[in-house]
């Protein structure tokens, strides 16, 4: 297959007409690229990076950061915050970015890979794959795995540099964020299923099928977490499994009142999770026995994040809670003017967390009081994340504007 170059120019739109014309022209030319390449192959690819990607210190490398999704920060970063730039996608982003080595990797839902420089907010291209990218995908070296929404691949590894596709997995259809841990990636599906496959090449370990009757599945939007032993996952069925990492066996499960969209979040044998009957729970990773149960008097689609013995969470009322993780009471809440969908950030003693009224909070993670806030061109939907002394706003499900501490 003949490699397709793409140069994505980096797209300032200050203007909305400036910003509609680059939108026409670029989803016309993506869509004749498309017709092409994907009679071919399937995907097309169009990324010059030229560069190994090394390892660093601050690299957020999947969803949530780690295996256990707490979304902790290794930088610390303190307001107020200035824009440098900012990258239109020009198409929705319903995952967060990913940072390696000072490049950014991140999804859309038109099904486009963009790689862009963490610098300046320069394009390095952008592949095309079969279908959208509703989940965040995960980077490993100079590889990248990314899950598809639908299509007969929808586990893809490229190889960064190029875009070339390594290899690809048919497991069904996938919304969530694939989890990574050694050797093996974790993906939940729509078709209710929990698969291990190899990293090396998309082959299939093992199986978790949430119900023996495929008829009788209900669909998984909350992605995999792990302590390195369990694998553990909601489901539109209102339950939370915990599963074997290694053999697959289901170890428990433990029904709430609704289905779980949440991604859970596993802190000293607890995983955290909300769930859409306004509560959040507190469950023994290891028996599956409830802890405790707080109602936050709102739907809870959002993971959590913890630290500092609390866990932070935002709810469909604007409401953000921090909930102590001994007690299951809240020890301090604040209110936004909108829905919270998305997961705070810890950084340091601070939290980072975007609401639906377009604004982005620091907090202080003790005591809930608002340091500064950020009023930003669109909702945001998407949780930051922080590189270095940058962080990573996604706005309006297209647009990420990179921020970084103002010089004093």
């Amino acid at each position: 297959m003949g490699l397709l170059i793409v140069k994505l120019p980096q797209l300032r739109a200050y203007f909305f007409r400036r910003r509609a014309l680059a939108a026409q022209t670029r989803h016309s030319m993506t869509a004749a690229l498309c017709s092409l390449v994907l009679v071919l192959s399937g995907c097309a690819t169009g990324i010059d990076l030229k560069r190994n990607l090394l390892e660093r210190p601050t690299d957020w490398i999947m969803y949530g950061g780690q295996p256990a999704r707490s979304n902790q920060s290794r930088s610390v970063l303190v307001p107020p915050l200035k824009p440098v730039w900012d990258y239109d996608a020009v198409s929705g982003i319903a995952g967060t970015p990913l940072v390696k080595d000072s490049v950014i990797v991140v999804g859309t839902l038109k099904g486009e890979l963009h790689v862009i420089r963490l610098a300046d907010g320069q394009s390095y291209g952008f592949a095309t794959m079969e279908s959208a990218v509703m989940g965040t995908p995960v980077v490993y070296g100079n590889y990248v795995y990314v899950p598809g929404a639908q299509g007969k691949e929808t586990l893809t590894c490229l190889f960064l540099k190029d875009g070339k596709r390594e290899w690809g997995s048919r497991l069904g259809p996938i919304e969530t964020s694939p989890l990574m841990i050694g050797e093996f990636l974790y993906v939940t599906t729509l078709d209710g299923t929990l698969i291990a496959v190899k990293r090396a090449d998309g082959g299939e370990f093992w199986k978790y099928e949430t119900n023996a009757e495929k008829e009788q599945r209900k669909p998984i939007h909350s992605s995999p977490a792990s302590d390195g032993e369990i694998i553990v996952f909601g489901s539109d069925d209102g339950a939370v499994y915990g599963v074997e990492r290694i053999s697959g066996r289901l170890r428990w499960k433990y029904q709430t009142g609704a289905s779980v969209f949440a991604t859970p979040v596993l802190h000293e044998e607890t995983c955290i999770v909300g769930s859409l009957d306004s509560s959040l729970y507190a469950i023994d990773t290891r028996t599956g026995h409830l802890r405790w149960k707080f109602r936050t008097g709102s739907r809870i689609y959002s993971t959590a994040s913890v630290s500092q013995g609390r866990a932070y969470v935002g709810g469909t009322d604007g409401k953000i809670m921090a909930v102590n993780l001994d007690s299951g009471r809240p020890d301090w809440v604040f209110d936004t003017r909108s829905v919270v969908t998305s997961a705070p950030l810890v950084s340091g003693d601070l939290l980072y967390i975007g609401s639906l009224d377009r604004s982005l909070y620091a907090l202080r993670s003790a005591t809930g009081e608002k340091i500064w806030e950020y009023s930003a061109e669109g909702r945001i939907r998407v949780s930051p994340v922080i590189w270095g002394d940058m962080l990573l706003l996604t706005y309006e499900d297209r647009n990420i504007t990179a921020l970084r501490p103002e010089k004093k």
